[in-house]
């Protein structure tokens, strides 16, 4: 078992060196040179040194001699001291290019990953131990790579020193390692321990923080008495981690009371009363070696604790990076590359269920239709029926539970589920504006030329956002929100729709899905939206979910659900006739609407299509 664990620390310690050897080669090699060659020449600075002036003092040999050496010994410290100086300034220089590799990395993989990855709190614990000091832990752990290699180069060069004096020397340096190795080895997997067990609760305590951090959260935060709440949860995670700490930092503190006490009292104590013994009763030849063995002693058991402890790190911590590393490898082990669909055709859903991870009940219940390119569809229904969930699986976000979902004729899970979802143009209920340029907000990259800034201007004016708006001071280049720039734009509900419906008619998709992208919107402008939508989306796939159903007049085809199925479908005609759930809503609707809207929104779907 020790075997393996040895074995299992040097991978993760070899894959941490190996991130920073793939982002700067140099840095690794200067890093593990500097800190391993400091160690060593500590040895012969501090412990050779004494023992040779000791000995020329007592052998009465020539002041010149002795003045020559020790002008080598010096300006060797100088130049130890100047590459360490260098070697500084360079690692402050290159941590930046490791952070900005692993976190791109940590970023590319985050972005793979599935959405029911994230409905489980096992999950985020998992995450939140990844990247917590993921980078800083990557050059810890090269800088203590290198220091334990100077430390082992040192100890055995200290040991062969005294060994040269007294072998019984050693009884004092090789058994206060073996302790230190057994408690330190303790310590190290209580200190894991410690952090791993309080993982979820420095979440807790994070999450409130962010609640009073983020924009998002302020007006809520304002109108509701929530802050005893907040409080009283930001106690309790505060409270838990005090307790399982105290815990684990009284074990701690045992193990490093015996691990730090061996030296103190074998290597330190034990070893100079020998001396002194040795110097005044025995039968010694050489006491300037004695002599000088009792600074060499004090400075071999400082290297040997620093050996134990760096060793002791060094397990330590590469647990801990393992988190990072099975969460970076996870998915390459796991997922091998499959085809591009190309170009989508048709979706055809069969007999699909879905049950969301831990819940008892399914989401999604024998849903069956086919979605050709071209057809527009509208999906409609209660609250909580599914009809996003229905849409997340079209999108191969979430795997169904029962049944298939075949893209073109072939399974979704035969296909690269990367290049099928860039083919889909998406406008979600949750939707997102970033802290950038409009423009960017837009494209959803950099514009290069001018070309792609009128791509976004023509995009912004089909979603109907007026890009003459007197808050946009720099144009399409004004930074959405102000949490950077004092002068950005923030946009109204209804705004930031527009912007997210832009973002569609930029990426001139396959598909289209539009998910109550008109929520904010009043029901006259939702109505030229759509009429927009549907004018530019003609030869493409359109589903869109709309609660205003004088909207999904607008479809080939209606899709009513009702708590996961669908319980009615068919064109607009043909579900009034029915006079059933779908004539209901309609109905009730309309007595709203007839008195405020044009009267072509309640005429036949052709009106939309001229």
């Amino acid at each position: 078992m020790s075997i393996i664990k040895r074995e299992s620390t040097f991978r993760q310690l070899k894959y941490a060196l190996k991130q920073i050897w793939d982002a700067d080669k140099l840095l690794l090699v200067f890093t593990l040179f500097k800190n391993s060659i400091e160690q060593i020449f500590y040895v012969f600075f501090f412990v050779y040194l004494t023992k040779y002036i000791f000995n020329c003092i007592e052998r009465n040999i020539e002041y010149s001699r002795l003045f020559k050496f020790l002008i080598v010994a010096c300006s060797l410290h100088v130049v130890i001291h100047f590459i360490c100086g260098w070697y500084e300034t360079y690692r402050k220089i290159k941590t930046p290019k490791i952070y900005k590799m692993i976190f791109y990395r940590v970023m590319d993989i985050s972005d793979q990953l599935k959405l029911k990855d994230y409905e489980s709190p096992d999950f985020y614990d998992r995450y939140a131990r990844a990247l917590d000091r993921c980078v800083d832990s990557a050059m810890d752990l090269a800088i203590k790579t290198g220091v334990y290699i100077g430390n082992i180069g040192s100890t055995v060069m200290s040991l062969f020193i005294v060994l040269t004096v007294d072998p019984v020397l050693l009884i004092f340096m090789v058994i206060p390692m073996i302790v230190s190795l057994y408690f330190g080895k303790k310590n190290g997997q209580c200190n894991y321990d410690r952090e791993k067990a309080i993982t979820r609760d420095k979440r807790t305590a994070d999450y409130v923080k962010r609640i009073y951090y983020e924009k998002r959260y302020a007006a809520e935060v304002r109108l509701f008495d929530i802050n005893s709440i907040m409080m009283d949860k930001q106690e309790k995670a505060v409270k838990q981690m005090e307790e399982i700490s105290l815990k684990y930092r009284m074990k701690s503190a045992f193990y490093s009371f015996l691990m730090k006490g061996s030296y103190s009292i074998l290597a330190g104590i034990a070893a100079y009363f020998y001396v002194v013994f040795k110097v005044k009763y025995g039968n010694v030849s050489d006491i300037s070696s004695y002599v000088a063995m009792i600074t060499a002693m004090a400075f071999s058991t400082d290297q040997l604790k620093n050996a134990v402890e760096n060793r002791i790190f060094l397990n330590n911590e590469s647990k801990l990076f393992k988190n990072l590393e099975e969460f970076l490898e996870k998915d390459r082990e796991t997922e091998e590359k499959k085809p591009d669909i190309g170009e989508i055709r048709s979706i055809e859903l069969i007999n699909v269920s879905f049950t969301y991870p831990g819940a008892k009940k399914s989401t999604i219940k024998d849903v069956s239709f086919l979605w050709n390119k071209g057809e527009k569809l509208a999906i409609v229904g209660y609250n909580g029926a599914g009809k996003t969930t229905l849409i997340k699986l079209i999108m191969g976000l979430y795997p169904v539970t029962e049944g298939k979902i075949l893209i073109n004729g072939t399974d979704i899970n035969d296909i690269d589920g990367d290049s099928y979802r860039k083919r889909f143009g998406t406008v979600f209920q949750d939707l997102q504006v970033f802290a950038m340029p409009l423009v960017e907000n837009v494209l959803m990259r950099s514009p290069q030329n001018d070309e792609d800034y009128e791509t976004a201007k023509k995009a912004l004016k089909d979603a109907q956002f007026d890009i003459e708006h007197p808050g946009l001071i720099n144009g399409l280049d004004t930074i959405v929100s102000r949490e950077f720039d004092e002068n950005g734009f923030i946009p109204s509900g209804g705004q930031a729709q527009k912007i997210a419906i832009a973002r569609v008619f930029a990426h001139q998709p396959d598909m289209v899905i539009l998910d109550e992208p008109s929520s904010a919107l009043d029901p006259l402008a939702e109505y030229n939206m759509y009429n927009n939508m549907m004018r530019l989306s003609l030869g493409k796939g359109v589903i869109f979910i709309s609660h205003r159903l004088s909207s999904a007049r607008m479809a080939d085809k209606i899709y009513l659900m009702k708590d996961g199925n669908v319980v009615e479908s068919g064109s607009h005609d043909e579900l009034m006739d029915l006079k059933q759930h779908y004539y209901e809503m309609f109905m009730l609707q309309a007595e709203n609407y007839q008195d405020s809207l044009p009267e072509e929104m309640f005429k036949g779907a052709e009106a939309f299509y001229v």
